[in-house]
């Protein structure tokens, strides 16, 4: 009998321009002669401006060179002495794929430019896979060669930008030529146990030129849920349909973030997430559906339509921590009549990430993807962030949108008061990075003030989701601040010289740096009633804001589509709209506190980015495009 991961199954520790863009344009160009528009309630799956029959000329992917590097870790100062992993245990690994990013990349800037040809032309999965891919026969040949060393092919992604094995320890050190070492590290007050690779792998020449990179021989980088949570009723269970609770000490209801947000003016336009999917990202986290029909009974809203994908393994039964009623009540509150799809994996690693990202990009059916997830940036090796970066930018490139709460520990990921670090996957550039507020509203529901969340006096030593709005700037040179990041307040200086706020090489911080910037927006992460684990709970963190941002997206592209309008997409629609006269309806301006460095500020600010969204303000300024 093989062994499995001992490790892996236990509590959270933490998270060519020319002739190609020629065809492209014909391509569409053409397309929009003959493409009819679509009804309001069409699925995810027909919502591409471009059809189906629309050939894209394939551009592609140059072979790699001889010396890049297939394996990766993350830089750790301070290793405590390691130890060999049994021979025996079975890992799995994704060995990404050929691809052609540059011209990816190229081909999103000319989706997302008002005035270009390809302005809103959303691409499908397929078109994807063929333009930008590896050929079938250089699959093949990948999947070939491992089968060949002794490794089980678990499955290939359909828009080929990978393949997932596993093989035993002993496979993968005589095949790869490296060898793999186990740690055991504190970190505060967990104890944390992972792998980590020596040496560089030695693979055949004509394998090693369409393998981009091997993850999943690190195991440093977990992802923690970005929630937290106090009772907020008496410490008994509650009974079925007693919603004595709900709104208790002033927490916060759906129906006030509702009409803080605008979403009741959605509603009153006959927008409630009709034929609209949202999709949520759960890592080795479950819900019971008790709790959640508990909650639906208090609100008076039908309960949503659940549907649970087990991407990768099978999540054990129960309760959970909370983050996935958290996201499940809020989501389903917000969008009422959508249709939730629970994206479940095991583990809450790179890898099982990675796969829920590639499922929802070969599905294309949700307009949202809320991901309350996220590690120190890092705790990620290049490759890791790379392999994310890859999958965000084809999601992009597809129009869905997806909302990645920013961190809760203020300016300081690795928990530490004085290392300021972001989160991944919050700094890619194609996540829309979800910062937090606290938010007060009066007895008609009218939001009265708005405050960045934060609470880093009389902090202690260690962060436990509880210092408020993750922000700042990333210290990765993989992700350069983009072309469409700009807007007031985005050059707002900070230096770290004078209080000591260092970079992880203990250099003072300096923000601007050259390099993307987090968060781009917020909404409410402080005092929101949940029910959960029988009980109603006052929750909060950036898991919060993210499903509330998810939830209005998706009714944002509802009304959308019923004007055949381009969707709303990724990050550079936040930014065009920001960027235009009227901002103060679209976004809330956020103008005070902060989060342990970076302060709130009018404009573009470190902690709450544009603010929080007026969603049905949004949705105009959309339309009238």
């Amino acid at each position: 009998m093989r062994s499995r991961d001992p490790f892996r199954s236990g509590p959270f520790l933490l998270r060519r321009r020319g002739t190609f863009l020629t065809s492209l344009l014909l391509a569409f160009l053409l397309n929009a002669c003959v493409f009819p528009g679509l009804s309001s309630s069409t699925t995810r799956t027909q919502r591409s401006a471009s059809s189906a029959a629309t050939v894209v000329s394939r551009q592609a992917p140059t072979p790699l060179p001889d010396n890049h590097v297939i394996v990766d870790r993350p830089i750790i100062h301070t290793l405590p002495p390691g130890q060999a992993v049994p021979q025996d245990l079975v890992l799995p690994l994704t060995i990404n794929l050929l691809y052609n990013d540059t011209a990816l990349e190229r081909t999103l800037a000319q989706i997302y430019t008002p005035g270009s040809p390809l302005y809103g032309h959303y691409l499908r999965p397929q078109q994807i896979r063929q333009a930008f891919g590896p050929s079938d026969d250089q699959i093949q040949n990948v999947r070939q060669w491992f089968s060949s060393q002794g490794y089980r092919i678990l499955a290939v992604d359909s828009l080929a930008t990978s393949l997932r094995v596993e093989a035993s320890v002993g496979t993968i050190e005589h095949s790869l030529h490296l060898q793999l070492q186990q740690y055991i590290q504190q970190n505060g007050q967990f104890s944390q146990k992972f792998y980590l690779p020596t040496g560089q792998p030695m693979l055949p020449a004509h394998i090693a030129s369409l393998v981009q990179s091997i993850i999943g021989l690190s195991t440093f980088g977990i992802f923690q849920p970005e929630q937290r949570s106090q009772q907020s009723g008496p410490t008994a269970a509650a009974k079925p349909g007693d919603c004595r609770q709900y709104g208790a000490r002033q927490t916060l209801t759906h129906a006030q973030l509702a009409a803080a947000y605008q979403f009741d003016q959605l509603y009153r336009h006959g927008l409630q997430g009709q034929g609209t999917s949202i999709g949520i990202l759960e890592l080795n986290e479950s819900f019971d559906s008790h709790d959640v029909a508990q909650y639906f009974a208090c609100t008076g809203v039908q309960p949503p339509s659940i549907e649970v994908e087990n991407v990768v393994g099978k999540v054990a039964p129960g309760s959970g921590q909370g983050e996935a009623a958290l996201d499940i009540e809020l989501a389903g509150s917000l969008a009422p009549q959508a249709h939730l799809v629970i994206y479940q994996a095991q583990e809450a690693s790179t890898q099982d990430m990675l796969a829920i990202f590639q499922r929802v990009a070969a599905e294309n059916r949700v307009a949202a993807l809320s991901v309350s997830y996220g590690a120190p940036e890092n705790a990620l090796s290049d490759n890791e962030q790379l392999s994310l970066a890859r999958a965000l930018r084809i999601m992009a490139t597809e129009g869905i949108s997806v909302l990645v709460s920013s961190g809760d520990c203020g300016a300081f990921s690795e928990r530490l008061p004085n290392i300021a670090l972001v989160e991944m996957p919050s700094a890619v550039p194609y996540a829309i990075a979800v910062g937090g507020t606290t938010l007060q509203v009066n007895v008609h529901n009218e939001r009265t003030t708005e405050t960045a969340w934060g609470r880093m006096t009389g902090a202690g030593s260690f962060c436990q989701n509880d210092w408020g709005s993750g922000g700042g700037v990333t210290q990765s040179s993989l992700f350069k601040r983009p072309s469409w990041q700009t807007g007031p307040g985005l050059n707002s200086h900070y230096d770290g010289t004078a209080d000591l706020i260092l970079t992880p090489d203990l250099a003072p911080v300096q923000a601007p740096n050259g390099l993307r910037q987090v968060p781009d927006v917020a909404a409410a992460a402080d005092n929101i009633a949940i029910f959960w684990n029988g009980r109603w709970v006052r929750a909060g963190g950036t898991s919060a804001a993210a499903p509330i941002w998810a939830a209005g997206l998706a009714l944002v592209d509802q009304g959308l589509r019923q004007l055949h309008k381009p969707l709303f997409g990724s990050t550079p629609t936040v930014y065009w709209l920001a960027n235009h006269p009227g901002r103060s309806q679209l976004f809330n301006d956020v103008v005070s506190g902060d989060n342990g460095f970076y302060h709130a500020t009018p404009g573009w600010d470190y902690v709450t980015g544009w603010g929080s969204p007026n969603f049905f303000a949004i949705l105009q300024r959309l339309q009238s495009a």
